[in-house]
């Protein structure tokens, strides 16, 4: 298109729309928004790599005891995560009678106290506060004899409907003449028979 003035008195270049002489100017401010954050990522990885020589620095200024020291502290932690699984594994042993044995832990707080001092584990302790919360609260009890499974609905003949099940029903809404529900009843039939397929 050139510049020629068209039938109403406007060139193609007065229909391009020019921005705001005050408004923001959003690519400008898009790239100084880029460019602090560029120097941002720079600097902190700058900090991230002073940081693991000054921890470098400190590891190897350590003397042998702070050394032993710090060994300690991580095996006593360790051990402490240890003895805590051992409890927990001790309770849902003991945890027969409940729903699910994975529960018990949950309902007994102070661990510690099932420990002694040379480290062995009380069960009968543990025992005898699981049977305590189990009296408290009995839903968490396990069921007695074998559990009833759910009924399948879609096995069977609909209360109120044909004995015969969904083709019994099609067969008699087109005896009857009702169509709509004959071609309804036959859509429901091929949508199953969809969803069932692999």
């Amino acid at each position: 298109m050139d510049n020629q003035p068209n039938d109403i008195g406007t060139t193609a270049t007065d229909l391009v729309p020019t921005p705001p002489a005050d408004g923001p100017d959003f690519k400008s401010l898009y790239e100084q928004a880029q460019a602090k954050l560029t120097r941002a990522e720079q600097t902190a990885r700058d900090h991230s790599a002073k940081a693991n020589r000054l921890d470098e620095l400190e590891a190897a200024q350590q003397t042998e005891a702070e050394k032993a020291t710090a060994r300690a502290e991580q095996a006593e932690a360790a051990a402490v995560a240890l003895r805590r699984r051992a409890v927990d594994a001790e309770i849902r042993a003991a945890a027969t009678g409940w729903a699910d044995p994975s529960d018990a832990p949950r309902y007994l707080d102070d661990r510690d106290r099932y420990v002694s001092a040379d480290g062995e584990i009380d069960t009968a302790a543990i025992g005898t506060d699981l049977a305590a919360v189990l009296t408290a609260r009995p839903h968490l009890t396990r069921a007695e004899g074998p559990r009833r499974p759910a009924p399948d609905l879609s096995q069977g003949p609909r209360p109120g409907g044909p004995a015969g099940g969904v083709d019994a029903q099609i067969t008699a809404a087109e005896q009857a003449g009702d169509w709509a529900t004959a071609i309804t009843l036959k859509n429901q039939r091929l949508a199953e028979m969809a969803r069932k397929q692999p």
